[in-house]
């Protein structure tokens, strides 16, 4: 257990001792490792000497005791006792040549010592390593090393990297060769998203320990600027560097030596920044002449990237990495099963990491084959199940004796039998009987239940299907079954509807790289769906004369797939894009896929005319082949980036602070002084408009006076969860009340720039950093104090600031209800966008329905001109919407050639599925006018719709 929470009652009744390897001990342990092989008369003498000072101390120590005892025992006076006379004379002369002795030793040892020491670079860049490798199990369960495995690499490393004279040059050699043999080797054991994480862990950790990045800086990096940070200066550049990017630049100007001149920049070198700011590749951007290469290196430059375009850090990651080990640590080379087995032995087995979609059985079998080990005679293969364990240890006690192959696949299914497999796997280490051709092979979705002892004495390989709409289909036809592709008594429509099919689910699939935008839940769609698909394609065409487009719609979108899709407007997005695939044009040889015309299905043909063509295709497909803006990519680029960063930030221990800063415990105090200091008043009942509260003859309050009701006691009492928890925060730093699990917890959020979780449990939905939380939590409560200070005479709501804004439009139809005496189940909203933005603007609220503002567009714009919804402008991913009129209108259905743009809370889109079948995050859905040139369909292709708040 790495770090123990044992309660205070056992603790006072046993020991703790800590067995944790630390970075200097592990240092110490591979010096040995290098001195030994490097210069192994240093390591004997030093071995012998160690010995030898041992020894000699444990003589003088012996005569101490034996002078002791001898005072003790001795009778009547010692100076007539001529034998502990005689004793303590001989004593004297081996204690002096011992003591001598001693000092000649510990003189040669601290000469050995410095000669070590001129090796230890070689030590300190293998235990940095080795502790970025032991971080990785903090990210994913599967990525669990030894440390036994790690050191018997490091000794590989030092046998086969490459030898010199020059003790100097022989150094860079092996430190270069460890860092780059370690990446390799752990890089064919990790997910195609967690390498680049991981070389950038390896790079940042090396320069950190080298003095390269300071801490201020690698601080900045993760954190960002600290929610108590002001903004003083005036933002040169307002209709480009939004409020909280200003703020963002300021800081680092203010924390970053490098960047201190960064203020004074933006205005004189406006150009070249706009020029970075518009850039499609801002990282490979020239800065202001002033930022010259000896002043700000790669890691400003990825500094300055976060803060200026976040969505391209991924990118400005690599180009560091690179700059700093090399080109050879940004692409991780593919592995191949002729180049790990060597890396295998009779002891340690091979786990196939998978994920969906991969199964790695073929390419063990053709490997198999080559190694002479005949499936079924000498490879044999069992799929773990219900009562399929007893069978498994069966055949791997008889392989290990006969020397054949094991392969045990879906090990994750098999939890109940994971002890045994640990217990297998520990007896093989020590049996020494094991036949030397004998080779464990297990297969695993990643779990948690997999056993750890497994995992770090194994060597891991991830197995993951190639990504991008091309490699998925290629996929498709390279395991099709060419008899099935020429079955049908009708070649030419069935070939050109099975390629639509299987671009279709390309599609579907790789759609869910961009998000929400694509997906707002992650479904598993898998080759079963197209298979059954195949299979349904192929009989309507057969037993129909005309092929029947809409019952194949309904049984592929409807049942195939639509049966794993659980929310209604994702149902409504895969019906969309299987009519692109699927309808009577499908057929014909001139219809395309996309605008562009590079994708379609090609003419009638072989199976290997499809696979060519296929190969003709690009290997990075544009947002288009998803019916989707350009801007979709910057969507997805800023998700990655966002997510390495937080995980490289969850991974972090607590440090200490460098000289001169605040520590830790200050910086968390201060903020929580400044937040509590900026806090508003509760919401108070007296504050409230005259008869805002009255009740009618039968004592219940107004529609709107209970949604304010309602939403009061939520916000008072988050209010009160703040105010509360800030005054207990900082009494825990000063050590008046103990610092509970949830304070602890609330620490780290605060100084990591984090919403705590003892606030988002009594909160709405935010995915606001805290800095921007607070700013909103406060706009939230101004505008909650205003609608009850001004009560019905509000001229327009802010639907986005509620906890409920389910509850505030039910409220607002049961009034109109109520006023013109019709039934509520019969109302729905009709919407109307006004021209204006600002409540300012305007002179009165309606007679009827409300309006609303406050909310944003995510993957479009609203053209103030013509008054539609139209495209987003490049890189622009969120604009604003005007004022809507929610207008209630009985039997109100939004018409078919508008777009029914659904209202989230938040971007994520997803939330807990409701019994009405939507999305808890979900609101309504606005009726939009759309631009002539678009479809209703185009816009659910684009994934566009409105947001109550931003993340920023």
């Amino acid at each position: 257990m790495p770090n123990p929470h044992l309660l205070p009652e056992i603790c006072i009744k046993v020991t703790l001792i800590n067995f944790t390897v630390t970075q200097i001990g592990l240092e110490d342990q591979l010096l040995g490792d290098v001195v030994r092989k490097e210069r192994p008369d240093l390591e004997e003498a030093k071995d012998r000497l160690v010995v030898s000072i041992a020894n000699d101390k444990k003589q003088l120590k012996d005569l101490e005791d034996k002078i002791l005892k001898m005072l003790k025992e001795s009778e009547g006076n010692i100076p007539d006792n001529e034998t502990l006379i005689n004793t303590l004379q001989n004593s004297k002369l081996t204690s002096g040549m011992i003591q001598g002795r001693v000092e000649e030793a510990e003189v040669t040892e601290r000469e050995i010592n410095e000669a070590r020491e001129s090796y230890r670079q070689a030590a300190t860049r293998g235990s940095i390593i080795y502790f970025v490798i032991a971080d990785l199990a903090l990210i994913g369960s599967m990525y669990q090393y030894s440390l036994v495995y790690f050191m018997n690499l490091y000794n590989l490393c030092i046998d086969n990297s490459e030898k010199d004279d020059d003790v100097g040059k022989r150094l860079q050699n092996l430190c270069e060769y460890v860092t780059f043999f370690m990446y390799n080797n752990v890089c064919r054991g990790l997910f195609e998203d967690s390498k680049a994480l991981y070389s950038f862990l390896l790079c940042s950790a090396i320069e950190r320990h080298a003095g390269s990045i300071p801490p201020a800086s690698w601080n900045l990096l993760l954190r960002g600027t600290p929610a108590s940070y002001v903004s003083l200066k005036e933002n040169p550049m307002p209709d480009r560097l939004r409020e909280d990017l200003w703020t963002n630049i300021e800081y680092l100007a203010a924390t970053i030596p490098a960047f201190s001149e960064l203020i004074d920049s933006f205005g004189s070198d406006s150009d070249r920044w706009l020029a970075i700011l518009d850039s499609d590749e801002p990282h490979n951007e020239e800065l202001p002449a002033r930022f010259t290469a000896e002043k700000v290196d790669e890691f400003h430059k990825m500094m300055l990237m976060k803060v200026l375009r976040e969505e391209k850090l991924v990118f400005a990651v690599s180009r560091y990495v690179g700059a700093t080990l090399g080109q050879r640590f940004v692409e991780a080379l593919p592995w191949t099963l002729d180049e790990v087995f060597p890396d295998t032995n009779s002891k340690t087995p091979v786990v196939f990491v998978l994920s969906t979609g991969a199964d790695p059985t073929s390419m063990l079998l053709r490997f198999a084959e080559r190694m002479n080990m005949t499936p079924g005679e000498r490879l044999k293969i069992i799929s773990l199940g219900q009562g399929q364990g007893p069978i498994a240890e069966q055949l791997i006690t008889e392989a290990m004796k006969s020397g054949d192959w094991v392969a045990l696949q879906n090990c994750h299914v098999a939890s109940s039998w994971m002890l045994s497999l640990s217990r297998i796997v520990e007896a093989l280490a020590n049996d020494d009987t094991v036949h030397k051709d004998f080779r464990l092979w297990l297969t695993s979705m990643p779990a948690k239940i997999f056993p750890v002892v497994v995992l770090q004495q194994s060597i891991k390989l991830t197995f993951e299907p190639p990504k991008g709409v091309r490699a998925n289909v290629a996929r498709t036809y390279k395991d099709m079954d060419g008899e099935f592709f020429e079955s049908c008594t009708k070649p030419q429509p069935f070939k050109k509807l099975v390629f639509s099919l299987a671009f279709f689910h390309a599609v579907i699939q790789e759609r869910r790289k961009f998000g929400p935008l694509g997906w707002n839940i992650r479904y598993e769609f898998n080759t079963s769906d197209l298979d059954c698909s195949f299979a349904n394609l192929k009989m309507f065409i057969d037993e129909q004369p005309e092929i029947p487009f809409p019952a194949l719609l309904y049984v592929i979108g409807q049942i195939n797939y639509g049966g794993r899709v659980t929310d209604d407007l994702d149902r409504r997005c895969l019906m969309s894009i299987l009519e692109v695939f699927l309808n009577p044009r499908a057929v014909d040889d001139d219809y395309k896929f996309t605008k562009s015309g590079t994708y379609y299905a090609p003419p009638e043909g072989p199976l290997d005319d499809y696979r060519n063509y296929l190969s003709s295709l690009p290997m990075t497909e544009a947002p288009e082949v998803f019916g989707m803006h350009d801007n979709a990519n910057i969507t997805f680029q800023f998700a990655e980036s966002r997510r390495l960063m937080e995980t490289v930030l969850s991974i972090q221990p607590r440090v200490s602070a460098a000289e001169g800063a605040l520590t830790p415990e200050e910086q968390v105090e201060m903020l929580s002084l400044e937040i509590l200091k900026g806090l508003p008043e509760p919401l108070l009942y007296e504050e409230a408009a005259e008869g805002m509260f009255d009740r009618n003859e039968a004592g219940q309050l107004t529609s709107m006076a209970n949604v304010l009701n309602q939403e009061m006691i939520k916000f008072n009492r988050l209010h009160k969860a703040l105010k509360t928890t800030l005054g207990q925060i900082g009494k825990a730093i000063k050590g008046l009340i103990v610092m509970t699990n949830e304070l602890e917890g609330m620490f780290h959020s605060l100084l990591n720039n984090q919403v705590p979780g003892l606030w988002s449990k009594v909160a709405y939905p935010s995915l606001k950093p805290l800095a921007s939380w607070i700013k909103d939590f406060n706009a939230r409560m101004t505008f909650m104090r205003q609608w009850l200070v001004e009560g019905d005479a509000l001229k327009s709501y802010s639907l986005p600031a509620l906890f409920f804004p389910q509850g505030f439009m039910t409220g607002v139809l049961q009034t109109h209800a109520r006023k013109y005496k019709i039934a509520i189940d019969t109302l729905n909203f009709e919407f109307t966008v006004l021209k204006t933005s600002s409540p300012e603007d305007l002179e009165e609220g309606p007679e009827d329905g409300v309006l609303i503002h406050g909310l944003y567009i995510d993957n479009g714009r609203w053209d103030a001109e013509r008054m539609v919804l139209d495209e987003a402008l490049p890189g622009e991913m969120f604009s604003t919407l005007p004022i809507v009129h929610f207008i209630p209108a009985v039997n109100y259905k939004i018409p078919a050639t508008m777009y029914e743009c659904p209202l989230y809370k938040t971007s994520v889109r997803a939330g807990v599925l409701s019994t009405t079948g939507a999305s808890t995050n979900y609101v309504v859905s606005l009726g939009l006018p759309i631009a002539d040139h678009t479809t209703p369909s185009f816009w659910v292709l684009q994934g566009t719709a409105t947001l109550c708040a931003l993340d920023t």
